[in-house]
């Protein structure tokens, strides 16, 4: 498909001099960005200084995307990006130390975008259908597109339809997808109708109020649906997991804020220990708020003090109500702190991967988590295209009993993930242009020291973005 869409594009470039083509490749631009992670990091899997846990890599992402009208109210867009975890290799497996081809540049190029937009369906609705992108950065309930200061640099996209429909001071919106990886395959064995087994459809609405800028209320519901999950041995019914979330921010006079909550229900049914036939009810919940001020001083420079708090419960499904107590999420991008979040569960390398085989300490946005923060930004008057940052980040885990015997057993009950400190500092030398320098040190708490990692995680990484 990759090579059709190339020779498409090719041939529809070089006979874009007859008027047809022309119409058809409409206000043809292009956009995408260059960039590039540099980490260099020790302990960050074990949180020991007695093993070889080094990180040492510099990650490389370019994205590429094409805009033109199939007509004066159809638009089409398509995106292609080339991820190296290592510089010459796709997977990182190797050091990197060859060039590649053309052939393997081929092969590591993707498409992560691919869609036609429709203005104003029945009047009203702009409507997107195809693969694309959803969400925003740090998006707590779902969030796909290319990942921002996440080690391994992913991508993440949608297969589906999304309808907005925008007023003066309201807006809605709508959405049916598949994540982008899911295999659209059945088959008949003769025991019985397969291949749907863990597929996933996702639907959603949502809907807001907004006024000049300083406030923004949003109310969003949404369904994934699992289908014929193996529960108990047998295949069992769809796994149904609801999300209520509400969002209120605002400011004012120099100050800003924001509130969410979010709430789960439905069926889960992807647990085969727990009865009736591996059935508990969803029964997770989060909040997540944070404050900050904004201060400019004539002569000084800006200054921006803030603090987050978050907490989202967890309890899995093993309590005596049979419920999972479990904050879900459909696709969190929720990921705080410098060493915290770039290593998060998602990552090529996640945060105390090996810690006694534990993998629970790397992030997944709130589920299960306690956590907090402050810090300070400030930006110079005599140096106005820089801002320095340091910030203070604690973590600990909601509740022991969602992570089995092996924290039960080994934590002695300490939920203490652990604490962080980064210090940031970002040139911004124009508008599409950035360079970000970071500092961090990760001390494990008490629930990792107990589980054997001694030894704070450091790290100092570079990142370099150029939009175009």
């Amino acid at each position: 498909m990759k090579k059709l869409l190339g020779t498409a594009f090719a041939l529809a470039m070089l006979v874009s001099a007859s008027r047809a083509n022309a119409d058809m490749l409409k206000n043809f631009k292009f956009d995408g960005a260059v960039e590039m992670d540099a980490t260099s990091a020790q302990n960050v899997l074990d949180f020991n200084t007695r093993t070889a846990d080094r990180i040492g890599a510099a990650q490389t992402r370019v994205m590429l995307g094409m805009d033109w009208d199939l007509l004066d109210d159809v638009h089409s867009k398509v995106s292609l990006y080339k991820n190296d975890q290592v510089y010459g290799q796709k997977d990182g497996t190797s050091d990197g130390s060859g060039a590649q081809n053309v052939n393997a540049v081929e092969s590591n190029v993707f498409v992560s975008q691919a869609y036609f937009k429709i203005d104003k369906v029945f009047g009203y609705l702009d409507s997107t259908f195809g693969r694309q992108y959803y969400g925003e950065v740090n998006d707590l309930i779902a969030a796909y597109g290319p990942k921002v200061n996440e080690y391994g640099m992913n991508v993440t996209s949608i297969d589906g339809a999304r309808f907005d429909w925008n007023g003066e001071n309201a807006y809605a919106t709508g959405l049916y997808f598949r994540p982008a990886n899911t295999v659209n395959t059945i088959a008949n064995t003769g025991a019985g109708v397969t291949g749907l087994n863990g597929q996933q459809d996702v639907m959603a609405i949502m809907g807001g109020i907004k006024g000049n800028d300083n406030y923004d209320a949003k109310v969003s519901l949404w369904n994934q649906e699992t289908h014929g999950q193996q529960a108990g041995g047998a295949l069992g019914k769809n796994d149904n997991l609801y999300i209520a979330d509400v969002k209120v921010k605002g400011k004012a006079a120099g100050a800003y804020g924001s509130v969410e909550l979010g709430y789960n229900f439905g069926e889960n049914r992807t647990n085969a220990t727990v009865p009736p036939q591996g059935s508990a009810r969803y029964d997770g919940k989060a909040i997540l708020a944070d404050l900050g001020y904004k201060a400019d001083l004539e002569g000084v420079g800006a200054f921006n003090p803030w603090a987050e708090f978050g907490f989202g419960s967890g309890n899995g499904t093993t309590n005596a109500k049979n419920h999972n107590e479990d904050f879900q999420t459909i696709a969190t991008d929720y990921r705080p702190g410098a060493i915290y979040g770039r290593f998060d569960k998602f990552a090529t390398a996640q945060l105390g991967s090996v810690v006694a085989g534990n993998t629970n300490a790397a992030g997944n946005g709130l589920t299960n988590r306690k956590l907090w923060g402050v810090g300070v930004k400030a930006t110079p008057s005599a140096l106005n295209k820089l801002t320095v940052g340091a910030a203070y980040w604690d973590f600990n885990l909601a509740n022991l009993d969602n992570d089995g015997t092996l924290f039960a057993a080994k934590a002695a009950g300490n939920r203490h993930i652990g604490s962080e400190i980064d210090l940031i500092g970002e040139w911004k030398h124009s508008e599409n242009v950035s360079i970000t320098g970071t500092l961090g040190d990760f001390l494990p708490g008490g629930l990792l020291k107990n589980l054997g990692g001694d030894n704070p995680a450091l790290m100092a990484a570079c990142d370099v973005k150029v939009k175009f």
